[in-house]
């Protein structure tokens, strides 16, 4: 999908600038534009494409990557985000009352609906004209089987960061849009199931090189045991996506239905999974690609988040990479490794040194490097870098697996123990691993996947998140400027910009501004 991904960039200016504006409430393409352009397969194929890169690559090179960075990773006990200047970053990890107008706030909302918007418009079309335009049936049921999962993964994004949104499944006027306030978790998920399940029979088990990127049965699946797991963790009391349920099994069948496949490897090399691109990784699932540019920006940066000036310039990369001030590996992260654990080295750069230029000198200041590769930084900037991210990755289908069988979703304990196990040994740590709690687990998925942008949602799911991230705070914010959180401060609030676009239409989520 390398190929195919980046042909994007053109497809939104046609589709993407007369869509619906950043506001929930614009209107969708005029019906006069849409006749015009759904003539041909080849159309259908922009605006499928269209919706990936919303979904994935969101917009102005901000994507889902770099989200879950800052939503997920920087919210967590994995970073202290500490700042003397003002950041946007800094309001999420203290977990400040006033972030409604925080722009990574307002990103993952807007971006998600605009996604949403374009698959519901995309759906609507192959219903109306697929019969006519497409030669091959099986054609016509992939397009929309991908459409449907966009859409299940917009709204899945939505419903673990602000709980109750609102359902949108057809494209429909500002007026329209106007009357529809937040749905119940309940109503969402159950447009999330059913668009998964309907998606996976007609989804591609796997793809060839040209179309990598492209989501397969097994990425639907994935993510379907994602949102079974998700809706099985304790509820917490809040509007969120946790509902209690004990889904474990249901969880349990589609990972191991990623397993049986025999499509995808452990790989014995830490590494060399964030090295190896495309069909070649088997590690990859569910995967987000990148391709560097030698002449324009078509790459990522979501490295740069959480990246540090000095570290780029220490490894070769002396542009600017708007990472002005770096946000700090915490503590109790960097002491959890064991001194042999082969990941710590691989993932976060501890000691560093700058040659010459504006930040010679060494450096001790601790900053996340996994995804960082001097090889794959193209010629434009920070937003310029060739290297895929990894959504869902087979180490984790194993992990989650791990995960529904300490909740008694099948498996039994040894299957845990050889999982931790496995993990542990290409990790270079002694494989002795036994009779493995879900506490233990999710430290050891905390080491496994730093700065991958699973951290917030496994405390969650753990359900010990307020435990954690109080005790956490109190440990290492000296100066005291972290907020101590509730259960209500594990959603975050509707951004300020929607509550205005139609006042009174929406409630806001307990304790914002």
């Amino acid at each position: 999908m390398k190929k195919y991904i980046y042909l994007l960039a053109a497809n939104l200016i046609l589709l993407g600038t007369v869509s619906c504006t950043e506001e929930l409430t614009q209107i969708p393409l005029s019906q006069g534009t849409e006749e015009n352009f759904y003539a041909t397969q080849g159309d259908f194929v922009q605006a499928r494409n269209a919706v990936y890169s919303v979904a994935f690559h969101g917009t102005s090179s901000y994507g889902y990557a770099n989200r879950v960075l800052n939503l997920s990773e920087t919210r967590s006990d994995n970073l202290l985000a500490l700042t003397t200047a003002s950041r946007d970053w800094e309001g999420i990890n203290s977990f400040y009352a006033s972030i409604s107008s925080n722009s990574y706030v307002r990103e993952a909302y807007v971006t998600n609906f605009n996604a949403i918007n374009k698959a519901n418009q995309l759906l609507e079309k192959i219903a109306e004209k697929g019969d006519q335009i497409f030669t091959n049936p099986a054609d016509k049921s992939s397009m929309t089987a991908e459409a449907r999962f966009l859409r299940a993964f917009c709204y899945f994004d939505l419903i673990r960061w602000f709980g109750r949104v609102p359902l949108i499944t057809k494209t429909m006027t500002a007026q329209e849009a106007a009357k529809i306030g937040r749905s119940q978790v309940v109503d969402v998920y159950n447009l999330i199931i059913s668009d998964l399940e309907l998606a996976i029979p007609d989804l591609n088990p796997s793809y060839d090189a040209a179309n990598f990127g492209r989501v397969s049965k097994y990425g639907a699946k994935a993510l379907l045991g994602l949102v079974y797991m998700t809706r099985s963790s304790p509820a917490y009391g809040i509007d969120g996506a946790m509902l209690g349920l004990n889904e474990w099994d249901k969880a349990y069948q589609q990972l191991n239905d990623i397993k049986t496949s025999g499509l995808y490897v452990f790989g014995t090399d830490y590494a060399k999974i964030f090295k190896e691109e495309g069909i070649a990784n088997k590690e990859n699932v569910l995967t987000i690609p990148y391709t560097q540019s030698l002449t324009g920006s078509v790459g990522g940066n979501f490295m740069v988040e959480v990246g540090h000036e000095p570290y780029f310039a220490s490894v070769g990369i002396t542009s600017n990479q708007g990472s002005l001030e770096g946000r700090p590996v915490s503590a109790s992260l960097l002491n959890s490794f064991a001194a042999n654990d082969s990941r710590k080295a691989i993932g976060i750069a501890t000691n560093y040194t700058v040659a010459s230029g504006n930040y010679k000198g060494s450096y001790t200041f601790p900053v996340f490097k996994k995804y960082i590769d001097a090889s794959r930084y193209g010629t434009a900037g920070r937003e310029d870098w060739g290297v895929d991210f990894m959504v869902i990755r087979y180490t984790d289908v194993l992990m989650m697996m791990a995960e529904c069988t300490l909740h008694g979703g099948g498996g039994a304990q040894a299957d845990v123990d050889g999982i931790v196990n496995q993990v542990r040994t290409r990790a270079g740590v002694a494989a002795n691993a036994a009779n493995i709690t879900l506490d233990q687990l999710f430290e050891e998925r905390r080491k496994e996947f730093f700065s991958e942008g699973t951290r917030w949602f496994d405390l969650i799911r753990s359900g010990n998140a307020i435990t954690i991230m109080n005790a956490w705070k109190a440990a290492e914010d000296t100066g005291n400027k972290i907020r101590t959180i509730d259960k209500n401060s594990l959603l975050y609030p509707i951004p300020l910009s929607e509550m205005l676009a139609v006042p009174g239409l929406y409630d806001q989520n307990p304790d914002y501004d």
